[in-house]
């Protein structure tokens, strides 16, 4: 008797001991996760009455919009409802988009949940993601064909996904910033340079004398744009206060990178992390 109350006692001893605060801090953490991943999206109502929603999960069809037709994006609900049995592309969340689930771009289908639409929504923006394809690879993800490891980071501006190993530039291996602009949309969008050289991580740095170099995260910060047409000759400086360890932000630039689509030069092309 006394022997088995030993190994009794052996064995609570060896099991782990789970308190009410851990359960509650890993719901909590999972409901993060699913707020993420889903944008608060609800999963029975069709999100066409909101309009053009802020943010929210969105999925394209594969067996309705199969690549060669008009890209199209359904809501959670649509995507369960609608689609529970067809080829979807999981696209996360975007913003600013209205479901497009049973209008004109799908020839066979009329939605179940809320089959009163226009016949397109002219506010929305597609990009390749809508047919599977991310990155300046346009490859899928995952990718069947590709055995390098490497993690996909979205774009906050176009919210496109990239390779690690396309950004133009070597992510942090910390992680170690908030978010990241691709090479096109710093093109693009030029006037981000003037937030870069407050907002960037301690660093830039490239061997090409035409791009942004010498960046430091305290003290002086000097910008020298690049000497083309998209970019007018410029310096930027400006004393900064020293910043504490959770404000350092990083950014990077690499000049000798696979150009985005619809880029014209290499030498326009940098990538910025915040």
């Amino acid at each position: 008797m006394a022997g088995a109350e030993g190994a009794a006692g052996r064995q609570s001893e060896l099991e782990p001991v789970v308190s009410l605060v851990d359960v509650l801090e890993e719901d909590e953490e999972l409901e993060n996760e699913a707020c993420a991943v889903l944008g608060g999206s609800d999963s029975e109502k069709c999100s066409y009455s909101q309009g053009s929603v802020k943010r929210q999960a969105l999925y394209a069809c594969s067996t309705c919009t199969p690549e060669g037709e008009e890209p199209a994006g359904i809501c959670l609900a649509c995507s369960y409802e609608c689609h529970g049995s067809h080829k979807l592309f999981e696209l996360y969340t975007k913003r600013n988009f209205r479901c497009d689930c049973g209008n004109s771009k799908f020839k066979n289908l009329e939605c179940k949940l809320l089959p009163d639409k226009a016949k397109v929504n002219s506010g929305n923006k597609y990009n390749d993601n809508f047919f599977g394809l991310y990155c300046i690879c346009k490859r899928p993800y995952p990718d069947p064909e590709d055995e390098i490891p490497d993690e996909m980071i979205q774009c906050v501006v176009c919210e496109d996904w990239f390779h690690g190993r396309h950004l133009g530039a070597i992510p942090p291996e910390s992680g170690d910033f908030q978010e990241m602009v691709c090479q096109a949309c710093m093109k693009r969008c030029s006037f981000l340079w003037a937030y870069a050289a407050q907002l960037a991580v301690t660093k830039i740095s490239t061997e090409d004398d035409g791009l942004v170099r010498n960046i430091d995260g305290i003290g002086d910060q000097e910008v020298i744009k690049p000497e083309n047409g998209e970019h007018q000759d410029s310096t930027l400086k400006e004393d900064v206060p020293e910043q504490g360890k959770d404000d350092v932000r990083e950014v990077k630039v690499e000049q000798n990178s696979e150009p985005c689509a619809g880029s014209s030069s290499e030498s326009d092309l940098q990538n910025t992390m915040i």
